[in-house]
C-alpha cells in the first residue's frame, strides 16, 4: 500500500489543502501528461486535481493516448476495475497507472515524487503479442462503468519511447500457471496459496464464514515452523537463486522474482542434496524452466543467465541505484536512462527528493547490515526515551530482531500503552526528545498516519565515533491493535502473506489493525469490510485462526 500523505493543518479546509501555495515551481510537472479516470473521485477534487496539474506546468488530457505518461485513479481502484471501466483487457502499454495520492503528494513535496509506492497493482512482464493500442474517450453520460471507453489502434510509430525493449513493459496477468514461451519459470501457487490475492482475477465472492471454520493444517507456511530445515543441504543453489531474486527485483520484475522466492524456499526446506533433474522439478512451486537452471548450477556450479547479468552495465547499475533509500525500479530506470552511472552522478546532476539526496548520502551505511547488539541498544534508547515521557509503556523491536536474526537491515519499535490511552500524546514528543539528544539525526517521512496509527520513519545513529548511521522506524499504536500490529511488524513477509491468504480463504482479512471477519470480496475488491475480532494478543490471533501458536524465531520463512 502506498504511504498515507503527511497529517495537514486541522484548520484547513480540504479544498484550501488541495490547492497549491503560491512558492510552488511553476514547472514541477513540466512533461508529465496525466489521464485522470474519474470513477471514485469527488467533482471538487478531480477539478482540483486538474488545476493543480496545469498550475505546475504539467498537461491534463481527456484521453489516454501515445503522448500520456501517467494515468491517475482513485485510491481505492483495482488494476481490474480500472480495465473494467476503461472497456480494455490489459492496462495501456507504456503508461505508469498511478494512484492520486501520488498527484497529492506532488503538490505537497513541491517534486516530482517517486511513484513506485503508488503504483496500481503488481503487474506481470512478458512479451506483447497483440496490438497495442490507446483508450479513447466517447462523449458519454459518464456514469460509473463509463461505457464510454473503445480501444482504437496505435501504430508502431506512437511506441513509448522509454530507451527499453518494448517486451520489458509490464502488463497485467492472472495469478496463474505461466505459459510464456521465455518465462523463467513456470512457477504457480502451490500449498493452497497464492501470491497476495492482489494478482488474482476471480470474480466469485469470498464466503462469508466465521472464525469456526477450520481450512486443514499443514499446507500452510503460517502454521509450520521455519526451523524444521534449519541445515540448508542446498546452499550452492540456493545462493544463486537468490542473487537471481536481487537482479529481477532491481529490474521490477516482481513476477519472477516471487517465483525464484518460492523455489528458494522450496530448496531451504529439501532435507538433502537435489542430485537429479527429476527430484528438483517434483519440489513445489518449481517447473520445467526452473529445475533446468538448478540443475544446471548442480552440474556446472555456475548459471548463464545470472553470469549474462552480472555482467551486463544496466543491471549493474540499477542493483545501485535501487540500493538508494526512496528510489525504486522505475526511478533507477529513469536515472539510468537520464546517463547517469555513479552515486556521484546522482549527487551532482540528478534532481533528487530530499529522502534521495539522504540516500545516496549515507548509501553505504543504510545499506550495511547491523549486528543485534547494536539493534537492541537502539531498543534500548527508544525505550528509555520513551518511559522517561510516559512511564509504563511497552516498546518492542520487530523485524528480523525480533526473529532473532544475527543481523539487521533496519529497527522496526512499536510503541503502545496497556491503558489504551496513554499512546495518544507520546509520538510528537518522543520524536523531539529523540533529535534533542542527537540520536535521531535525518527525517524520512517525519509523520505517517495510518487509521489509529502514526509511524515515523528516520535515521539514527548511536553515540561514540565509529557509529553508522542506521534505518529507524517508530510506529505508536493503540493497545486494541497491538496484538495485530506485532504480528504485521515482526513478519516475514512470507509468513505473513501465507496468514493473510489463509485468512481470505476463510472469509476474514488480517493487517497491522485488526482481524476482521465476515468480510465480502468479490475478486480483488472488499464489497464489506467485515466486523473486527478482538485480538488483544499475538496468541489471540493465532488461535482465532486455528492456526498453532509459532514463536518470532519460528516465523523467519
Amino acid at each position: 500500500m502506498p504511504p498515507k500523505r503527511r497529517k495537514l493543518d486541522k484548520g484547513s479546509s480540504p479544498d484550501q489543502q488541495e490547492v497549491l501555495a503560491s512558492s510552488f515551481n511553476p514547472h514541477v510537472l513540466s512533461g508529465i501528461k496525466v489521464f485522470i479516470l474519474p470513477a471514485g473521485i469527488q467533482k471538487v477534487r478531480l477539478n482540483l486535481f486538474k488545476a493543480n496539474v496545469e498550475n505546475l506546468g504539467g498537461c491534463v488530457e481527456e484521453n489516454v493516448t501515445h503522448n500520456t505518461t501517467h494515468i491517475i485513479v482513485d485510491d481505492a481502484m483495482t488494476l481490474e476495475r480500472a480495465c473494467k471501466i476503461m472497456k480494455v483487457d490489459t492496462p495501456p502499454q507504456g503508461k505508469v497507472i498511478v494512484k492520486s495520492a501520488w498527484l497529492s503528494e506532488c503538490f505537497d513535496q513541491k517534486a516530482i515524487v517517486d511513484v513506485d509506492p503508488f503504483l496500481l497493482d503488481t503487474p506481470k512482464p512478458m512479451n506483447i503479442k497483440h496490438e497495442p493500442y490507446v483508450v479513447a474517450v466517447n462523449k458519454g453520460n459518464g456514469k460509473e462503468h463509463y461505457n464510454a471507453f473503445e480501444e482504437q489502434p496505435m501504430s508502431s510509430g506512437f511506441l513509448p519511447k522509454t530507451g527499453v525493449p518494448y517486451t520489458n513493459i509490464f502488463t497485467h496477468k492472472s495469478n496463474i500457471k505461466n505459459n510464456d514461451e521465455d518465462a523463467d519459470s513456470d512457477y504457480f501457487p502451490s500449498d493452497s496459496e497464492a501470491s497476495d490475492g492482489t494478482l488474482t482475477n476471480s470474480t466469485d465472492t469470498t464466503p462469508n464464514t466465521t472464525p469456526e471454520k477450520k481450512l486443514p493444517i499443514g499446507k500452510w507456511i503460517c502454521t509450520q515452523s521455519s526451523k524444521v530445515a534449519s541445515v540448508n543441504a542446498n546452499e550452492h543453489i540456493t545462493s544463486k537463486l537468490e542473487e537471481m531474486v536481487k537482479n529481477y527485483e532491481s529490474t521490477n520484475d516482481k513476477w519472477r522474482a516471487f517465483g525464484y522466492q518460492k523455489a528458494i524456499a522450496a530448496l531451504k526446506k529439501h532435507p538433502k542434496q537435489i542430485t537429479t533433474w527429476e527430484e528438483a522439478r517434483a519440489l513445489p512451486g518449481i517447473g520445467s524452466k526452473l529445475a533446468d537452471k538448478i540443475w544446471e548450477i548442480v552440474q556446472s556450479g555456475e548459471l548463464r543467465k545470472l553470469n549474462e547479468f552480472q555482467s551486463n552495465e544496466q543491471v549493474h547499475v540499477l542493483k545501485l541505484f535501487t540500493d538508494v533509500w526512496g528510489a525504486g525500479p522505475h526511478t533507477a530506470l529513469k536515472w539510468y536512462q537520464q546517463g547517469f552511472r555513479t552515486l556521484e552522478d546522482l549527487q551532482t546532476k540528478a534532481n533528487l527528493t530530499s529522502q534521495q539526496k539522504i540516500g545516496v548520502r549515507l548509501y553505504n551505511d543504510l545499506l550495511d547490515r547491523m549486528p543485534r547488539e547494536e539493534a537492541r541498544d537502539i531498543e534500548n534508547i527508544v525505550r528509555e526515551a520513551a518511559e522517561a515521557i510516559q512511564p509504563g509503556v511497552i516498546a518492542q523491536a520487530c523485524g528480523s530482531f525480533r526473529r532473532g536474526k544475527p543481523t539487521c537491515g533496519d529497527v522496526d519499535i512499536l510503541i503502545t500503552h496497556p491503558d489504551g490511552h496513554s499512546h495518544k500524546g507520546i509520538f510528537a514528543k518522543l520524536i523531539q526528545k529523540l533529535k534533542d539528544i542527537d540520536f535521531l539525526t535525518d527525517d524520512l517521512v517525519s509523520v505517517e498516519d495510518s487509521g489509529n496509527q502514526k509511524k515515523y520513519l528516520g535515521v539514527c545513529k548511536l553515540p561514540g565515533p565509529s557509529s553508522k548511521h542506521r534505518r529507524l522506524d517508530i510506529i505508536v499504536v493503540p493497545y486494541d491493535e497491538y496484538g495485530c500490529a506485532l504480528v504485521y511488524f515482526t513478519g516475514s513477509a512470507h509468513f505473513n502473506r501465507s496468514l493473510r491468504h489463509l485468512c481470505k480463504k476463510m472469509g476474514m482479512s488480517l493487517n497491522e489493525h485488526a482481524l476482521r471477519t465476515g468480510v465480502v470480496r468479490k475478486g480483488t475488491e472488499k464489497i464489506f469490510e467485515g466486523i473486527v475480532i478482538p485480538t488483544p494478543t499475538e496468541e489471540s490471533v493465532f488461535n482465532t485462526l486455528g492456526v498453532p501458536f509459532r514463536p518470532p524465531e519460528e516465523r523467519d520463512h
